[in-house]
């Protein structure tokens, strides 16, 4: 498992042209990669940037959390 995985991931915020509406993604810095996004995992846009960006910072700290959660319980 890899345990450091959770301090590359970032938030960046795209917006969408058809229809216009903010959408965020979270990518890992080392490769780049898309790991989950908004628009493409569960179809939910945003009016504004900061209500986009809100939304992401709380699914990364859900996602962070569960990696180390998961770490803990495998380690024990």
């Amino acid at each position: 498992m890899d345990t450091h995985r959770g301090a590359r991931l970032t938030v960046k915020l795209r917006l969408l042209s058809e229809p216009s509406l903010w959408c965020w993604e979270i990518v890992d810095t080392a490769d780049g990669t898309a790991v989950e996004s908004s628009w493409a995992t569960n179809w939910t846009g945003y009016k504004s940037s900061p209500e986009a960006l809100r939304a992401g910072i709380i699914r990364l700290t859900d996602l962070t959390r569960q990696v180390v959660f998961l770490f803990e319980v495998s380690v024990h």
